[in-house]
């Protein structure tokens, strides 16, 4: 596991991702990313998100690709809050696989999200719940 993330979910690589060079296609990591921010979020704010109603919206994301990663790897997405703003909240996240028992770090990227009022179409201050039930989990 990497040290500085302790969210972790296991990443099934499909053959669809595969592209001509036969690695993961750069496009899939903002998938692979996506579902990280979801389970994340969904673990640590303990299911407190009406997706109907509040949630977060991405405004930027970027990604550096470092290492490429093939079908049968073993991957792994990390996920972090590393900024909590009043409205908008700088989410870390790094894809790696496991090679000969290493961690091999294949990308790595950020995403800043605003949190939304999905009824209103507008942004909101992120629910007091929510930023104590990040920084509890990423202070302890």
């Amino acid at each position: 596991m990497n040290p500085t993330y302790k969210h972790r979910i296991p990443v099934q690589i499909r053959f669809n991702d595969i592209d001509r060079l036969n690695h993961v296609n750069n496009a899939c990591y903002h998938s692979f990313f996506e579902l990280g921010r979801v389970k994340y979020f969904n673990e640590i704010l303990n299911r407190n998100i009406d997706w109907t109603k509040n949630g977060f919206v991405l405004a930027r994301t970027e990604i550096d690709h470092i290492h490429p990663i093939f079908l049968n790897d073993e991957v792994y997405c990390y996920t972090k809050v590393i900024k909590l703003g009043t409205k908008s909240l700088t989410v870390g996240n790094v894809i790696s696989k496991i090679v000969d028992g290493n961690i091999i770090e294949c990308a790595k990227g950020i995403g800043v999200l605003v949190a939304m009022d999905y009824i209103t179409n507008s942004s909101i201050t992120i629910p007091e719940l929510w930023s104590k039930n990040i920084e509890d989990f990423e202070n302890n």
